[in-house]
């Protein structure tokens, strides 16, 4: 049984220790590949939408990939925080957010674990208290804190949590959207519902009904036009989405167990700042935060010169279909690795121009067609099989976690969800003044850091399990990638 896994009535063997992050995703692509099989063609005919709200929705393929990171991947829930310049009514945004999964019927389903898998609406959604609930405290801080630090069922819960938490005069809006059935920029859309619903029924317009979204295969048949229009040579491939290469990162082990949050927010007016230093270079804010967190990591992890060093970045896809916006609140997410390598005595300035180049050509280029059509081989892939793999390569996971070579070898991404609202979010009379997002916490050694902007302030945040990480480690990271920005980009 030494370095072997049952997988159904096979045996399985897995490299004792892989050399590099890209022979271990090579062993197990092949795996995926022999163990995995699809046929089901025409499967999407099976799902037909009424023009009503439907009862059943069918799951694209980026849903299950986020799904199966149940399988002790992560815990698969994006957050935000928003603090409020008064008091919301109660009453009105309970009706708010049950219309809310009107306007958005992905949110009042289930995800169904079936071949295909498929949402399913809930029988009893208007006694389903868990859309959204009040807590009364003295203690804000500390009811943040255990609200973000509870989990959602994947299997029970609806997709979407709202909590109003009241504590003196000013409330705090908090929320959890299940990330199987949305990433960060659909996250930042059912904010924007929530506002806009709230805001009709604080009017007093008691016959508003919003007009539920359409979730079908047309985002993906456009993104696959708007890419078949481009040369080849323009486009980045599988290869480009792997890294690499890890870091090394102070993890203690690879087990899960309670989770945390780190969240670090930058000097307000620093967003003016950096857009004035940006601007001057020829950059963007995502180039400044992106060397930020490389020159956080090579003082951090101190790789050798001269040797690129990889970070993923997250990819919204809805920059490529005609008007930029998907037609509901989805997963629609790609991404790419950029590699850089570390240079002895390099100033903020010329990292940044190192970043800057290479982003701008990924700017010029595009996802291929080819990667993308993979999404539709995930979607008639036999679910159970996929289900399986994951279990399988968790137990994979777990037999690992004493060796040092995973251990403290990390692999950072980025991801910029960018500004929330460019306009101040408003719940009818009330105001929001701050707002921030929370990524869902991966288990080490991953770790996904998040930017996102609100009122001209910049959050960074990362979510981490217990045992696996020191806090101090965290906290360390994020104020070295605050450190950078303010530093380094003096004007």
């Amino acid at each position: 049984m030494k370095n072997k896994l049952d997988f159904g009535n096979n045996k399985i063997g897995f490299p004792k220790c892989p050399l590099t992050t890209a022979s271990y995703y090579n062993n197990i692509r092949k795996i995926f590949e022999k163990y995995i099989t699809y046929n089901r063609p025409n499967y999407k005919d099976t799902f037909k939408s009424s023009g009503t709200i439907p009862a059943i929705i069918p799951a694209s393929g980026y849903d299950i990939c986020n799904y199966v990171a149940k399988y002790d991947m992560a815990n698969s829930q994006i957050q935000a925080i928003m603090k409020l310049d008064g008091r919301l009514d109660f009453d009105k945004l309970v009706r708010a957010v049950r219309l809310s999964v009107d306007a958005e019927p992905v949110l009042g389903c289930q995800f169904i674990k079936s071949d295909p898998p498929y949402w399913k609406r809930f029988d009893d959604i208007d006694n389903n208290t868990k859309f959204c609930s009040i807590h009364e405290t003295d203690n804000s801080e500390e009811a943040i804190e255990s609200f973000l630090g509870s989990v959602m069922n994947m299997d029970k819960d609806p997709m979407v949590m709202v909590k109003l938490i009241r504590s003196g005069e000013c409330d705090i809006l908090a929320l959890k959207i299940n990330h199987v059935c949305s990433d960060g920029a659909g996250a930042k859309e059912y904010i924007q519902l929530l506002s806009d619903i709230y805001s009709r029924i604080d009017q007093e317009d008691s016959t508003f009904v919003p007009n539920p979204s359409i979730r079908s295969w047309k985002d993906h048949e456009e993104l696959l036009s708007t890419l078949s229009q481009y040369n080849p040579k323009t486009e980045w491939g599988p290869l480009t989405q792997i890294p690499f290469t890890t870091w090394n990162f102070p993890f203690k082990n690879l087990r899960m167990g309670n989770v945390s949050f780190e969240v670090c927010r930058l000097p307000y007016g620093s967003l003016e700042v950096l857009s004035k230093y940006a601007k001057n270079r020829g950059a963007t804010i995502n180039d400044l935060i992106l060397t930020a967190v490389y020159r956080a990591m090579f003082k951090i992890a101190k790789p050798p010169y001269g040797v690129p060093m990889d970070i993923p970045i997250t990819i919204d896809l809805r920059k490529y279909l005609p008007d930029h916006k998907a037609e509901a609140i989805r997963n629609f997410s790609g991404g790419v690795v950029l590699r850089i390598d570390r240079k002895a005595k390099e100033l903020f300035e010329g990292t940044l121009s190192r970043i800057a180049a290479l982003t701008k050509d990924i700017k010029n280029r595009h996802p291929s067609y080819e990667n993308t059509k993979r999404i539709e081989i995930i979607e008639k892939m036999n679910f159970y099989q996929i289900c399986l793999y994951y279990k399988t390569l968790s137990q994979f996971v777990k037999l690992s976690s004493q060796n040092p070579f995973i251990i403290n070898r990390g692999s950072p991404v980025l991801s910029n969800v960018g500004i929330i609202s460019k306009s101040l979010l408003k719940f009818g009379k009330t105001t929001v003044t701050d707002a921030y997002i929370i990524p869902p916490v991966v288990r080490a050694p991953g770790i996904l850091l998040v930017a996102s902007t609100y009122n001209g302030i910049i959050t960074l945040a990362v979510g981490y399990y217990k045992p696996s990480v020191r806090e101090t480690d965290l906290e360390r990271l994020l104020n070295k990638i605050k450190d950078e920005l303010v530093e380094g980009c003096k004007l």
